[in-house]
């Protein structure tokens, strides 16, 4: 069992994700990071080309394996969700040569409660549902999934690129249309609003409160920690009451646009991030 992450710009979120699966998860596993970060100046790393670095002594300190993800031709792409659809194609290619387990969280995604593997296990991979085109196009998010790959079928159809209309994964409708064989493709408004089971014998649809659609009053019943939810609170990107953090099967917290493709403040993040951290460490 692997659980894997990709690090663009923050080695604070590898400290809060190592320590906080030391405490919720359950079951043994391998952490690896995946370093994505630039060694020239760009936008994710705020012009700072030493955050690489800064991330392989993080690694290096909590003594993780550290896989460096080649990027130089991000030199010449602008658009962040291509960056990272190239970025999570090459761990899919680590993840086919070697295969296992794999749990892959965004690098700002946190378990904040008890999490069993299991939960997952019996099927061959957990997804989080997209939909575009008015519900035509039908494909998976990036930033967290489990993929079995000694039980995955149609293994050659996984494919992170973009396509028109949607964002990182919308190729992944191909292996999606091929493992559904012809059954009915959930709605993602009812896997959010409704308590009905969307499962099949292989997927595990991640049910998911997204980011300013809800706020205290739809917060999971299991999350006890007063701390956490002042943090949610008082999080300055909230809109209208609602909280800009996201939280993905009662236990895992995404703090959303770490990776700064909303081309924010790095002063803001810092702040946030230690925040956090108090929170959760």
């Amino acid at each position: 069992m692997k659980i894997v992450t990709a690090v663009v710009n923050n080695p604070g979120f590898i400290e809060i994700q190592y320590y906080t699966l030391k405490k919720y998860f359950k079951g043994e596993y391998e952490f690896i990071v995946f370093n994505d970060a630039k060694d020239f100046p760009d936008f994710s790393n705020y012009e700072n080309t030493g955050i690489k670095k800064q991330i392989e002594e993080m690694c290096s300190r909590l003594n993780i394996k550290c896989i460096n993800i080649p990027n130089q031709n991000h030199k010449t792409i602008s658009c962040a969700a291509t960056r990272c659809a190239d970025s999570m194609n090459y761990i899919l290619q680590y993840q086919l040569q070697n295969p296992d387990k794999y749990l892959l969280l965004d690098s700002d995604m946190f378990l904040i409660d008890d999490f069993d593997i299991d939960k997952y296990s019996r099927y061959d991979c957990a997804v989080v549902l997209q939909s575009r085109n008015g519900g035509t196009t039908n494909y998976f998010w990036n930033g967290i999934y489990y993929f079995d790959m000694l039980k995955m079928k149609n293994l050659p159809f996984l494919n992170w690129n973009c396509c028109p209309g949607c964002d990182v994964g919308g190729m992944m409708q191909k292996w999606l249309i091929h493992q559904m064989a012809g059954q009915p493709m959930p709605n993602t408004d009812e896997i959010r609003w409704t308590d009905k089971c969307f499962n099949t014998d292989s997927i595990y649809f991640i049910k998911h409160l997204w980011s300013c659609s809800w706020n205290k009053n739809e917060l999971p019943k299991n999350i006890t920690n007063t701390r956490l939810v002042e943090y949610l609170e008082k999080d300055v990107r909230n809109v209208d009451g609602k909280f800009f953090c996201e939280i993905y099967d009662n236990v895992f917290l995404h703090y959303r646009a770490g990776g700064n493709w909303m081309k924010q403040h790095p002063q803001m993040h810092e702040y946030l991030t230690n925040y956090l951290k108090q929170c959760l460490i």
